[in-house]
């Protein structure tokens, strides 16, 4: 699996670039809200890269277990 990357560059002028690399699909834009949160900042122009358009990386986890419930 590619690595999950998020590039980040605090230019003299305040402005904040930030580059998504290897995070396929819609997730890069979760990876921006998150950045205009702890920025306290907003998007003012937005690229979407060949990355975007792929199908995300998915991953599912089972955990089985037994569990004996009481109501009263």
């Amino acid at each position: 699996m590619a690595k999950k990357q998020l590039k980040i560059k605090l230019l003299p002028n305040g402005e904040i670039k930030m580059e998504t690399v290897g995070i396929k699909g819609k997730k890069c834009l979760d990876c921006v809200k998150l950045m205009e949160i702890l920025a306290d900042a907003k998007v003012e122009k937005q690229e979407l890269t060949k990355e975007y358009y792929e199908q995300e990386d998915t991953q599912t986890y089972y955990n089985e277990t037994k569990q004996n419930i009481k109501f009263n």
